[in-house]
């Protein structure tokens, strides 16, 4: 029987999602501790997300050793019993659904994308030993959260983003696109409430409702890749469109399905996209802008958020003092509650705030990028070259390792009770 620390990753590994991408930056950081670890991978659904088989694929192993073990500790009503198997677990999900697996319990968020997180999370949180975070915004979320008595999560936080592999090649995806407009906006988001898309598109068309060589391509999906969410999203989006102007001139370009990571790279093509929008209430981290910001693109976004992490970056002035500099175009904002139609129990509740960006800020930036592209692009490519060093996927990728051991036991249960073994045995 091994005695190497037995070690629990739960998340959703085979989908498409900010949370998956997660899980598998972790996975393969786990990975490469296996000399050390005996590693197990429980794979969850991440709400009505995309499940991509590509990913099962390529943890197969992994994935049907831990189907073996709980195959193992079944009772006969299908119960599994795990209690004091595993010496540590990494849990990527959000932090009401954090549980007690073992004495070192990691918990992976990107927390919430509003101004302080439930009070029913700080339980949740301060069962955990330690919790892992994508951007310093999602960090405050969880240190601002207090309830009635005082009580704040406790827990140590520790940041670490996302990094760019610029290593995955591009795949040309507009070659097969009619793209007859010379100046384009990209987008690419979940139409859900939080991306505040109904206002991006309806101040987007009223900006150039007359201007015939602006397109907006955007990448999205109601709930997933299937070809139902796509007839739906495209009666949607064509409906949206039409209620704002039937007559406009600008091009809308819709893009859907389950791309592979060189087409999704490939969204990012500089040659084609002049400018990325965001018009977000708030982001944990905000991987589309993050990609976008990597290739050169530049950016308009909600001045608030996780984004900003990577948006600013050091800059010496003409005395020669370093200090951070926004290398993108700020939407400005105004805090206020969540609407009522958008709270989610025990996820969004009342007491959350978030972003709500400005209409008229919005449209300048639009027109300053239509008319003085090339004044921002010195700004844009100093931050490319950045974000493709600090930000790299190795960098990342040797972070995580770095704080996976720290939080990791130095002996496992067995390990420890087979040394107190022999140690009685010598006496």
């Amino acid at each position: 029987m091994s005695t190497k620390t037995k070690v629990l990753l739960v998340g959703p590994i085979c989908n498409q999602s900010g949370y998956s991408e997660h899980a598998r930056t972790i996975l393969d950081a786990l990975l490469d501790n296996q000399d050390n670890i005996d590693l197990y991978v429980q794979n969850t659904q991440w709400a009505t997300s995309t499940y991509d088989t590509k990913y099962f694929d390529k943890y197969k192993p992994i994935l049907k050793k831990t189907e073996a073990l709980f195959l193992s500790k079944q009772d006969a009503k299908g119960n599994v019993h795990l209690n004091g198997f595993f010496d540590a677990s990494f849990q990527v999900k959000p932090p009401n659904e954090f549980e007690k697996i073992s004495d070192n319990d990691i918990g992976v968020t990107a927390a919430l994308e509003t101004t302080k997180a439930p009070v029913q999370w700080i339980p949740k949180c301060n069962m955990m030993n330690h919790i892992f975070v994508v951007s310093n915004h999602a960090k405050k979320n969880l240190e601002n959260t207090k309830d009635a008595n005082g009580n704040k999560i406790s827990t140590p936080i520790t940041v670490i983003p996302f990094g760019y592999n610029s290593k995955i090649e591009k795949e040309d995806v507009y070659d097969k696109v009619p793209i007859t407009t010379s100046f384009n906006f990209l987008s690419v988001l979940q139409m859900a409430p939080r991306k505040n898309f109904e206002n991006m598109l309806k101040w987007f068309i009223e900006e150039f409702e007359n201007d015939s060589d602006v397109g907006l391509v955007v990448k999205t999906q109601l709930m997933n890749n299937s070809t139902m969410d796509f007839h739906n999203i495209k009666t949607r989006l064509r409906v949206l469109a039409d209620s704002i102007s039937k007559n406009r001139k600008c091009k809308i370009y819709l893009l859907h399905g389950n791309f592979s990571e060189e087409q999704m790279v490939g969204l990012y093509d500089d040659s084609v996209i002049d400018c990325y929008l965001s018009l977000t209430h708030g982001e944990g981290f905000g991987i589309p802008i993050f990609n976008a910001a990597c290739n050169g693109i530049p950016v308009i976004a909600t001045n608030w958020s996780g984004h900003l992490d990577f948006l600013r970056a050091p800059s010496k002035n003409r005395a020669g003092n370093t200090k951070l500099k926004s290398h993108f175009l700020k939407v400005d904002y105004d805090i206020m509650p969540v609407q009522d139609k958008h709270l989610m129990p025990n996820l969004i509740t009342k007491e959350c705030e978030w972003a709500y960006p400005k209409e008229k800020s919005f449209r300048k930036n639009l027109r300053f990028i239509r008319k003085n592209k090339d004044q921002f692009v010195p700004d844009a490519e100093s931050l490319k070259e950045y974000l493709r060093n600090k930000y790299s996927s190795e960098n990342i990728h040797n972070k995580y390792k770095e704080e996976i051991s720290k939080n990791l036991p130095e002996k496992s249960k067995l390990q420890d009770e087979v040394e107190k073994m022999f140690s009685q045995l010598s006496v």
